[in-house]
This record gives structure tokens, sequence and C-alpha cells, in this order.
């Protein structure tokens, strides 16, 4: 177990190795220090207390004890400290290497995953992996403690000592006992832990659908049936510890009134003085500590190896898959899909579908709800492989292009509107320079310098959680602005304004016809009143391509288009 921990966490030791190895040398130090203490008992009892001794004798062990505090003081304070920091800087680390691989992963994996076990594994098991840092020092170090201690209770009467092991193995059998029962339930333990942290985020993100269909109790209960999971094996924990502690308790005053006797006959016949059984005592004392902390880490091994299986289940899994080598700089030409067939799952959502849309051409997809149009936006986005016909820009297929290089020509604006908590300048800039003329101009392009200008912080404002101190439609016209400033050749418009009242509806409508401009521009639609002026309109229905054509040429017969037109006036 702890040479495949100490694989796990190298790793995360390495940069930090030169402190982690000082602060383990001073756990020594430490350990030599209180054994000097201890060994100056003796002399004070016997000695210095017993009125025999000189001032001089007195100064001099006074001074010992002075110089050991003063030692102990640094050496003390750089070790936990170091210890702390190398044990931060790993979570750290490991919380990091963790968030960018999940980064990395394919979108496939965030829909068959919940959100709430990704962050107990980024915030509690990154955690619990970094601690069993300090508990693999401890399962060497404390072994070396203990015989320093039972040394110094040897040094002080061994016959004292055979009394103490006798009952020795009963503590180590307790401490074993309850560290493999308290390791058994860490699995369920942090199951529950990553259960309650996901229920707990979920009700969190739909507090507003909570209140709307008044589903109070029904989200508390689900978090209350995984904070009973938590809370029934948390348990188990705990009750095996409380039950430990008072065994080891009672087994050490057992231990201790023996002595007592056996060290009473002992002075009385002069075999040993008062020094020497408080010596012993402390000895003694400070021998149960790396008995108990040596158990104790054990149990964080178990517990840090739990986690380090659950990391390796993320760190494990397969990454985006991105083979293409060519950077493409512009669109050109013509975007073709050929033949593509593709599904989730068993069930195929787009079947032999083929289009093809020249370079500032506008183009819409419509269709009912089902039909394939946003996986096509999907697809062309790189998000998920393909797995028969092909997609291709410029002649080049999307598999021989840099998923970078290529999501950079497309700028998307959709249905599910995402806002950082952050301010206004922020979530339009994601992170590029832009200056204020460049900023302004994108708002009035997209109709949102109406409102933006009239807040008091202005391009300053935090928008709140996902934009949750604005309108919807303020919330998407951001979202156009955001599109404007990155300037791509190809704007995705994916149901831009299904979420929106018909007011708001109107105001980004036209938004996203200002920033179309001579762009190319694919658009699914929902309402099929925006996109009579495109030039190509293409009809899916259960994934399959059925009718092509204009506005008018789809009108004009009794054609799927026009039903779906109707539909969509009545509605």
């Amino acid at each position: 177990m702890i040479k495949k921990l100490i694989q796990q966490l190298w790793p995360y030791i390495k940069p930090y190795k030169s402190m982690a190895l000082a602060a383990f040398l001073l756990s020594f130090v430490l350990a030599a220090l209180t054994g000097a203490q201890v060994k100056l008992i003796k002399p004070i009892f016997d000695s210095g207390l017993s009125g025999s001794a000189t001032l001089q004798e007195v100064l001099t062990l006074s001074g010992l004890l002075l110089l050991l505090g003063v030692i102990n003081f640094p050496a003390r304070y750089f070790h936990f400290y170091w210890m702390r920091y190398v044990g931060e800087k790993m979570n750290s680390d490991m919380r990091s290497t963790l968030f960018a691989k999940l980064q990395r992963l394919p979108t496939s994996f965030y829909n068959q995953n919940k959100q709430g076990r990704m962050l107990s594994t980024v915030l509690n098991d990154a955690e619990i992996f970094a601690q069993s840092f300090r508990a693999l020092i401890d399962i060497i170090r404390e072994p070396v403690k203990a015989l320093v201690y039972l040394g110094l209770a040897i040094y002080s009467d061994w016959q004292l000592t055979l009394v103490i092991l006798v009952v020795g193995p009963l503590f180590v059998m307790i401490f074993q006992i309850s560290g493999k029962k308290i390791k058994a339930n860490q699995s369920q333990v942090q199951e529950g832990r990553a259960e309650l942290t996901h229920n707990l985020a979920e009700g969190l993100s739909s507090h507003k659908v909570t209140k709307a269909f008044n589903l109070q109790r029904f989200v508390m209960e689900r978090y209350e049936r995984s904070q009973d999971y938590y809370f029934k094996f948390q348990m188990k924990t705990t009750k095996v510890e409380e039950i430990a502690h008072p065994f080891v308790e009672l087994i050490g005053a057992i231990a201790f009134s023996l002595v007592i006797v056996f060290a009473y006959y002992r002075i009385k016949s002069g075999a040993m003085t008062v020094g020497d059984f408080i010596q012993f005592v402390a000895a003694l004392a400070l021998l149960m500590d790396p008995i108990r902390k040596y158990s104790q880490a054990n149990v964080k091994l178990g517990q840090g190896l739990a986690a380090a299986d659950r990391i390796n289940q993320i760190l494990d899994l397969e990454e985006e898959v991105d083979r293409g080598t060519y950077e493409i700089k512009s669109f050109n030409d013509e975007i073709a899909v050929n033949n593509v067939t593709f599904g989730y799952g068993e069930a195929d959502v787009l079947k032999d579908f083929s289009l093809k849309v020249k370079k500032g051409q506008k183009i819409a997809l419509v269709g009912l709800s089902g039909s394939g149009k946003s996986t096509l936006i999907n697809l062309l986005l790189g998000l998920y492989p393909l797995s028969q016909g092909s997609i291709t820009i410029d002649g080049r297929s999307l598999s021989d292009i840099k998923l970078k290089e290529l999501r950079k020509r497309f700028g998307l604006v959709s249905q599910d509107i995402f806002l950082f908590h952050d301010t206004i300048r922020e979530n339009l800039t994601i992170g590029g320079t832009f200056s204020d003329e460049e900023i302004q101009r994108a708002l009035e392009v997209s109709y949102a310098s109406e409102f933006v200008n009239k807040l008091p912080q202005g391009l300053n404002t935090v928008v709140g959680d996902r934009g949750a101190k604005l309108s919807g439609g303020q919330q998407q016209r951001l979202t156009i602005a955001r599109a404007f400033l990155q300037n791509t050749d190809i704007l995705l418009f994916d149901e831009a304004t299904s979420a929106l009242d018909n007011e708001s509806e109107k105001v980004v409508q036209r938004a996203l016809e200002s920033i179309a401009g001579n762009k190319t521009v694919i658009a699914v639609a929902h309402r099929l009143s925006t996109i009579q002026d495109y030039d190509r309109i293409f009809v899916l229905k259960d994934g399959r391509l059925v009718e092509e054509g204009t506005h008018n040429e789809l009108m004009s017969n009794n054609s799927e288009y026009k039903k779906l037109y109707e539909l969509s006036l009545k509605a």
C-alpha cells in the first residue's frame, strides 16, 4: 500500500522535494529534542529539586531545558510550516491538474456524468489525496519515535517496561482493527460526499425552477437522502473511532495501575528513584503518541488511496481527440457536409445528411425538435467525432484541422446563454484585448449599448451568476456583442431567441441581423418568420434532409416547410 501511494504522490512531491525532505528530517530532530527533555527529568527531580544539588547544577539543568526549548521553537515552526506548505501546494497542483484534465475531456463525458461528482473529486478527493503526504511521513517517522521513547522507558526501568510490553500489543491490535474498519467505510463515505455535493450544486443552480414549480420540498428530499447516506457511513466511521478511544484509555488505566504498584515496591526497595519513575511515566506518555499517530496515518493512507482511485478514474479518461495538423486561417469558399450519419447512442440523430454552404450565404436549418439541427452545429464545432460521412471546409476535412483553429472560425450565439460571474467588460472580451471603442461598437451593433450605458457602473457592472442580474434579452445581446468582437468568418445561431419573449426576441433578432452583415450564417430557427430572407432553407425530419430552397420556393407547394411555417405563425 505504501509503495503504491508513494508512486501516486511522487509526481506532486517532486517539485517541492527539498522542502519535503527538510520537513521530514526535522521531525526526527523534534523527536530527539523531546527525548532529551525527558532525559533531564531524572536529574531535575533526583538532584535539582531534592536539595542535594548545588546552585550551579540547578542553573545548568535549567539552562539545558531552556536551550532545548529555544532549539525546539524554530525546528517545530519550520517542520509544520513546510509540511503544510508542501501539502497545500500538492492540493493546489492536483486540483489544477484535474481541472485542466476536465477541460480536455470530450463533450460526451459531460453528457454522461454528474457535475457534483466532478466537483467532489476536484475539491474533496484532491485534498484527501494531498493530506496522505503527511500520513506517509507519519508512517515512516512514528515507529522511529516510538523506538526512541521505548528506549527511554527501558533506560528508566527495564522491569517496569516489561509490564507495558505485556499490554502494548493490545494497543496496536485495537488501532489496527479500528483502522481496517474505518478504511472499509471510506469508499462509501467519499461516494456519499460526492452525491451530496452533486445534489447541493444541482439544487442551487435550479433555484428558479424550484421556486416556479414549488419544488422546495422535492429538492430538499433529494438533498436529505444524500445527506442521510453520507451521515450513515460517516457515523459508522465515528462509531469505530469513538469505541477505540475508551478501550485504549481503559487498557492504559489498567497498565498504569500495574506500573504504580510495581513502582511502589521498586522505589521502596531502593531499586529506582522518584526521578526514574517520573522519567518513565513521561516516556510512557510520549510512547502512546506515535502509536496513535501511526494508526491514524494508516487510516489516512487508506483514505488517500481511495481518493487516488477516484482521481485516476478522471485522469485516465481518454481526452478529446485532436489529430488535426492543419491551421486554417480563414474561410474562403465552401462548407460541405457529405452523407453524415451520426448518433449519441444506438439511435442515429442525423441520417445520410448532406448540404453545402457557400461563403457569404445565410442558410437556415428548420424542423421539429429532435430532428438533428443542433447536432449539426455541434459537429461543425468539432464537439463530437464523426462516425460516418465527412464535413469539409474549403476542401479540408474537419479531422485534418486543429480543433483550436477550427473553432476560431466560428462565432456561436446559442439558446444556452452563459455569462461568467464577472463584469460586462470581462464577459465581452473573455481574455482578449479590445479597446473601449471596439467594445462600444460591439454594444451598438448588438443593441446592448442602450441598457449597458444606463447602468451606474457601465462596463464594470458585475452581471451575477450566469448573468442573473440581467434579463434574458439583455444576456443574449451581450453574447451577440461577444460574438461580434471575436470577428469570426462564420456565425452559428442555435435557436438564439427561443427562450425570449416577443419584445426581447425582436430586439435580439435585429441584433443578429446587424452582426451578420456579409458573413456566412448558419442558423437553427424555431420562429420561421425570422428566416424568410435567407439564401437557403434546409428542412430536416427524423434526421434526414427532406427539403431545401428559398422561403418562396418552399411555400409555393404543400411542403413540410409550409406546414412548419403555418404552425409557427399559430404559435
